[in-house]
């Protein structure tokens, strides 16, 4: 996970039962040929660009904003009831609707890509695991069932598996995939590092997440699928956080810039052509970007320290 801006989401998901933390990534190349090397980081002038708030509740944190797969809905978790708690509204904001709820914490919500089902983490057990429920918030499963943490699930572009961090082979959170149905669970990623926030690419070749590296900084790996061959993209003194694809896979989508001061930006899987989206004003920091499905739209989180709202950027 991340320690920057969002160390207080890895370093919150290291100490506390939250939802907030950050992601790695690696890349994975054609044909069997090895991914590219890194890039050297290109300089990102900041953009005029102009978000449209979409959720903003003072002193309030509405965190994780996901797309549906139509573009008309976003799932997100929230605070306001005192635990973190899934909610799901329409896209310009309005009726809302609450997925679960009780003295618990749930979050860290994935659709899957048929938005049938929601992948989450919860403590209702008295430890993170990983759940899955139906859209409607009922018939919720624990998946993992392991005394260890585990947090950050993704479903993969096929629906049938799911991405998730864990600590259960030591301290550190390591990546692994299990079915969609909780079984077959394997290791994907060995390092020394807190890897997490892996996601597959749509072609389903290759998968970005976040590491955090010894050198004390987030940076965006990308990997082959089987987690092999990963390639440090971002490989710069800056740290980063929550990479994402947009839907044809061209592009990953993150936040990077000092810490409590992240912007989003995208580049080229391989880390080239770095562009900087959004530049949000001092004292507030942007992340968890969310691509929309028809590649238009970024739907993320701008905050500070008491609030953290939705915005939607048009691209």
């Amino acid at each position: 996970m991340s320690h920057d801006a969002d160390r207080f989401l890895l370093f919150a998901a290291l100490v506390v039962p939250v939802g907030l933390a950050v992601c790695t990534s690696h890349v994975r190349a054609q044909d069997g040929a090895p991914p590219p090397a890194a890039a050297a980081p290109a300089p990102a002038a900041p953009t005029a660009a102009a978000p449209r708030r979409v959720l903003w509740d003072e002193g309030v944190k509405n965190a994780y904003p996901r797309w549906s797969k139509d573009g008309t809905q976003i799932l997100f978790q929230s605070d306001r009831s005192g635990s973190w708690q899934i909610e799901v509204m329409d896209a310009d904001g309005s009726h809302r609707r609450v997925l679960t709820q009780g003295p618990s914490n749930n979050n860290f919500p994935d659709w899957s890509p048929d938005n049938a089902h929601v992948a989450f983490v919860s403590d209702r057990d008295g430890n993170e695991d990983v759940y899955v429920m139906d859209t409607a918030g009922g018939d919720a499963r624990n998946l993992t069932r392991n005394p260890a943490r585990d947090i950050h699930p993704y479903w993969s572009q096929d629906g049938e598996q799911i991405l998730f961090s864990s600590t259960r082979d030591g301290e550190r959170f390591q990546l692994f995939e299990m079915d969609a149905g909780g079984g077959d669970v394997r290791r994907l990623v060995t390092s020394g590092d807190d890897d997490t926030c892996s996601r597959v690419s749509p072609a389903g070749d290759r998968m970005v997440y976040l590491s955090n590296l010894a050198a004390g900084r987030d940076d965006v790996i990308v990997a082959r699928r089987d987690g092999s061959q990963p390639v440090d993209v971002t490989d710069d003194a800056q740290p980063d956080g929550w990479p994402c694809w947009t839907p044809d896979g061209a592009r990953i989508v993150y936040a990077a810039g000092p810490p409590g001061a992240f912007a989003l930006r995208s580049m080229k899987p391989d880390g080239t052509e770095r562009r900087q989206l959004t530049a949000p004003e001092a004292g507030w920091t942007d992340a968890r970007p969310c691509v929309s499905p028809d590649g238009r739209r970024v739907v993320f989180n701008r905050d500070n320290d008491r609030t953290i709202a939705i915005l939607v950027l048009e691209l």
